[in-house]
C-alpha cells in the first residue's frame, strides 16, 4: 500500500464554490437484434479443438481448417486464434484502474461471456448444495480476469451480472440466495417426468403397467377394491387401475411441462442476450435434467437462439453418479424392495430424465457433464474452452430471406484432435428482416446481457458527497454518451434525434433494484452539436443511497437508428460518519459562473485528458470537529498530482480550509497539464482536522494521453 503523501509547494487555490449539480433522469434501451448473417456479413464460427484428454490444442493455422455450409466448401475469410491465460489473478487492470466505466473495449481484449442458469425448478434442496459448491469453484478458478458472468435463477428470474474477479464475492452471495424448488414425492405415488410423458402422451402400455404395478405394491392403488363376485385381478379391476395410473400421469405431465417451458424460456432469453458479443459465449445449465419432449416448443426456441447467438450450451447434471438411484431419494414410506424390480425404471431415469438438456447441449456445440461426481472438473473444462478457441469467418452464399436452417461442418487436418463447433444457423425470414425490433425488447435484452453493448459509446462515474439524511449519502451518477454515434435527422438546419435511456441501480447487499426511465429529445443547432460531439452529452442523477456496494447499469437507445449502448458500473457508497472527503471531481472544463464564489469543475465521467490546459479538481470535507475556542472547524487541506512511478508533478501544501458562506468546507484547485508526459496519474487530496487530530485522504486515478492516442 502507498503511504501518506507529503505535499510540497505548488498550486494556489482557485475558488471555494460549492458543487450544486442538478439531478436528471436516465432510462435504458437495449441492443439491436442481430439479423445474422446479412449478405455482406461474415458467418463467424467458434471452434474448440482439444486432444483426447480434453486439453486445448493451440498453434493451429487457417489452412488447418476446412469449413462447409450445406455441404459446399467455404473460403475462410477471417481467422483468429484466441488463447488467454487462466485464473482471475491474471488481471490486465492496473492497481489504480480508473474508477469511471466505459463500454468501449480495446480490440483483441473482448472478454469471455458466461451465463450460468441455476435451474431451481429442477433441483432438489440436496442437489442445490452440490450445485452451489461446483459453481462457486468455477467462479474462483474456472474464469479469467475480465470475464463477465451472469447468474440467473429459473424460479423468479433472479439475475446478477458482474465482471470477475472483482465481482466474484457478489456472485457467490447471489448463489446462496438461490434455492432448489423441486419437491420430492413419497415412494407411494412417485412418478418420474419421463414416465408421465410416456404414459400420458405416448400411451406406452409397458410403462403404464410398470407404474401401475408399482402403485399397487406401494398401496397407492388398493387391490381389494372390487365388485361383489369379482376376484382381485379381474380385467375390470386392471382397467380401473390403469385409468388411475393414467390420471396421475396426466397431472404429473401437465405440471412438469409448465416447469420445463419456464426453465427453457429463461435459457432462451439468456441466449438472446448473448447475440451481440464477439468473444466466446457460453451458457451453463445447472440442473437435475429435462426430459426430451418434442412437443415442448422451448427446446426448438432455445436451440435456435443458441445458433443465432453462436453460443455454446453446457449441461451440468448435478445428480452425479447417484442419479441412477434417484427414486431412492424420495421420502420412503415403504420398504425399498417394493419398488418395481422387473423394469429397472429407476435405473433408466439417469438417461431419460436428462436426455433433453444433454441433447440441447450437444446440438449447440457444447457438452454435458453427467453421471459423474467431479462437477468442478467439468466446469473447469468449460472455462478452458472459453480461453482457447478459434474464430473462423466466411461469407455465406447470397440467398433469399427464407428463415431456413443452414448446416455448418468444420474439419481439421490433424489426426487425433477433437473438433466442436455449432451445427449451423438459421437465416433471417422475410418478416424478421423487415420488422425493426421494438424498444422494450431491445432494452430488455441489453439489461439481460452479461456484457456491455457499444453501438452507442457510453462512460459513467458515481461520486459520493454529503449526508442525505436517514443514514444515506448523496451520490451523483454521471453518464455521458458520444452523440457522434447517433443517426441525427437534419431538418431546417437543426439536428434532431431522441436518446431513450433506462438506468437500473442495484444494492449488492439487499439486491433491491431502482429503475429510472427518461427520453431526451435533441434539437441541436450546429454549434451546440459540435460542442456535444467534443464533450459528449452528459446526464447526472442524484441518488440518496445507504452505505455499501452498488451496481448501476444504463442502456441508451438511439430512436432513429435503433442502435443500443449499455454500460455497467460498480461503486461503493461510504458511511456518512467521521472525518471524510467527498469524491474528487476532476475535469478539464469549468462551469459557467454560478454565483459569487466562482466557478467549479464540470461533472464528467471523463478520466483521460490531453497534455494541455488545466486539470481542475474540487472536493468537499465533512465530519470536522469544532474548535473549542472559536466554535468553527479548523481544517487544512493539500493537493498533489502524482505519476504512477511516485513522482509528484504538481502539488499544493496543506493550508487552512475556511467555511464558505453556507458553512461548507470545499476547495477547487487546478494543475497545469501542458507538457505532462503521457501515462497513469492520480490526484491526491489530504486533509487534517486540527481540532481532533484526525486525517483523511482521497485519491482519483486519471490518464494523460494525446488526443489521437488509441
Amino acid at each position: 500500500m502507498r503511504g501518506p503523501v507529503r505535499l510540497a509547494t505548488g498550486i494556489a487555490a482557485l475558488s471555494l464554490a460549492v458543487l450544486t449539480p442538478a439531478g436528471v433522469t436516465p432510462q435504458v434501451p437495449d441492443a439491436q437484434r442481430p439479423t445474422f448473417p446479412a449478405q455482406t456479413e461474415l458467418v463467424t464460427v467458434d471452434v474448440v479443438v482439444t486432444d483426447k484428454s480434453g486439453a486445448p490444442v493451440v498453434g493451429l493455422r487457417r489452412e488447418d481448417f476446412t469449413v462447409t455450409e450445406d455441404g459446399a466448401a467455404q473460403e475462410i475469410a477471417s481467422f483468429e486464434a484466441v488463447h488467454r491465460p487462466a485464473g482471475p489473478g491474471a488481471s490486465e487492470a492496473a492497481p489504480d484502474e480508473l474508477r469511471a466505466s466505459t463500454n468501449l473495449v480495446a480490440p483483441g481484449r473482448q472478454p469471455a461471456s458466461f451465463v450460468i442458469v441455476f435451474d431451481e425448478l429442477h433441483l432438489t434442496p440436496a442437489q442445490t448444495v452440490r450445485a452451489r459448491t461446483a459453481v462457486s469453484s468455477f467462479l474462483e478458478s474456472g474464469t479469467a480476469a475480465g470475464d463477465v458472468v451472469a447468474l440467473v435463477g429459473t424460479a423468479e428470474g433472479t439475475r446478477w451480472t458482474t465482471r470477475v474477479p472483482e465481482g466474484t464475492k457478489t456472485l457467490q452471495q447471489v448463489l446462496e440466495r438461490l434455492r432448489g424448488k423441486r419437491v420430492l414425492e413419497s415412494v407411494k405415488d412417485a412418478m418420474t417426468p419421463w414416465e408421465a410423458m410416456r404414459i400420458d402422451q405416448e400411451r406406452d402400455p409397458i410403462v403404464t403397467d410398470q407404474v401401475m404395478r408399482r402403485f399397487i405394491a406401494t398401496g397407492e392403488i388398493k387391490r381389494d377394491s372390487q365388485l361383489p363376485g369379482q376376484t382381485p385381478g379381474d380385467a375390470g379391476d386392471v382397467d380401473v387401475w390403469r385409468s388411475l395410473t393414467q390420471a396421475r400421469a396426466r397431472q404429473v405431465y401437465a405440471r412438469n411441462s409448465i416447469l420445463d417451458e419456464q426453465a427453457l424460456g429463461i435459457v432462451e432469453r439468456s441466449l438472446e442476450s448473448l447475440a451481440a458479443a464477439r468473444g466466446r459465449k457460453s451458457l451453463v445449465l445447472v440442473s437435475g435434467g429435462l426430459v426430451q419432449d418434442g412437443r415442448l416448443r422451448g427446446f426448438r426456441r432455445a436451440l435456435t437462439e443458441s445458433l443465432r447467438a453462436n453460443a455454446a450450451i453446457y449441461f451440468l447434471d448435478v445428480r452425479g453418479l447417484q442419479a441412477a438411484q434417484v427414486g431412492l431419494d424420495a421420502e420412503i414410506g415403504q420398504p425399498a424392495d417394493i419398488i418395481e424390480r422387473s423394469t429397472g425404471a429407476w435405473l433408466n431415469e439417469t438417461l431419460n430424465e436428462g436426455e433433453g438438456s444433454a441433447g440441447l447441449a450437444k446440438d449447440s456445440g457444447g457438452f454435458a457433464i453427467e453421471n459423474r461426481n467431479d462437477l468442478s472438473g467439468g466446469l473447469a473444462r468449460i472455462g478452458s474452452e472459453a480461453r482457447s478457441y478459434y474464430l473462423l469467418g466466411y461469407a455465406p452464399p447470397k440467398r433469399a430471406a427464407d428463415g431456413r436452417f443452414h448446416s455448418i461442418e468444420v474439419k481439421l487436418a490433424r489426426p487425433g484432435a477433437v473438433v466442436r463447433a455449432r451445427r449451423g444457423y438459421y437465416s433471417p425470414g422475410k418478416d424478421e428482416a423487415a420488422r425493426p425490433e421494438g424498444r422494450d425488447a431491445a432494452i430488455q435484452r441489453a439489461l439481460d446481457a452479461p456484457f456491455d453493448l457499444a453501438q452507442v459509446p457510453l462512460r459513467t462515474v458515481a461520486q459520493a458527497f454529503g449526508d442525505a439524511g436517514s443514514g444515506k449519502t448523496r451520490v451523483l451518477l454521471t453518464v455521458e454518451a458520444d452523440i457522434r454515434s447517433l443517426a441525427f435527422a437534419d431538418k431546417g438546419g437543426t439536428s434532431r434525434d431522441t436518446l431513450e435511456t433506462l438506468l437500473v441501480v442495484a444494492d449488492r447487499g439487499s439486491f433491491d433494484h431502482t429503475r429510472f426511465d427518461q427520453q431526451y429529445e435533441m434539437a441541436f443547432q450546429k454549434e451546440t452539436r459540435a460542442r456535444y460531439e467534443r464533450d459528449w452529452f452528459s446526464v447526472t442523477r442524484e441518488l440518496p443511497l445507504l452505505p455499501g456496494p452498488y451496481q448501476a447499469k444504463l442502456v441508451a437507445r438511439d430512436r432513429n437508428s435503433g442502435r443500443v449502448g449499455s454500460v455497467t458500473h460498480e461503486f461503493l457508497v461510504p458511511a456518512p460518519e467521521g472525518l471524510r472527503i467527498s469524491s474528487l471531481v476532476v475535469s478539464d472544463r469549468l462551469r459557467e459562473p454560478e454565483g459569487a464564489e466562482g466557478r467549479s469543475p464540470v461533472l464528467t465521467a471523463q478520466r483521460t485528458f490531453a497534455p494541455a490546459g488545466v486539470l481542475h479538481c474540487r472536493f468537499e470535507v465533512y465530519g470536522a470537529a469544532r474548535d473549542a475556542a472559536t466554535g468553527q472547524p479548523k481544517v487544512t487541506a493539500g493537493f498533489a498530482l502524482r505519476r504512477r512511478d511516485g513522482k509528484v508533478v504538481a502539488a499544493a501544501p496543506e493550508t487552512p480550509l475556511k467555511p464558505g458562506q453556507d458553512g461548507a468546507l470545499a476547495r477547487s484547485l487546478g494543475a497545469p497539464l501542458d507538457g505532462v508526459p503521457a501515462g497513469s496519474y492520480e490526484v491526491i487530496v489530504v486533509v487534517t482536522d486540527l481540532a481532533s487530530g484526525r486525517t483523511a485522504e482521497a485519491r482519483e486515478p486519471i490518464r494523460v494521453e494525446p488526443p489521437d492516442a488509441p
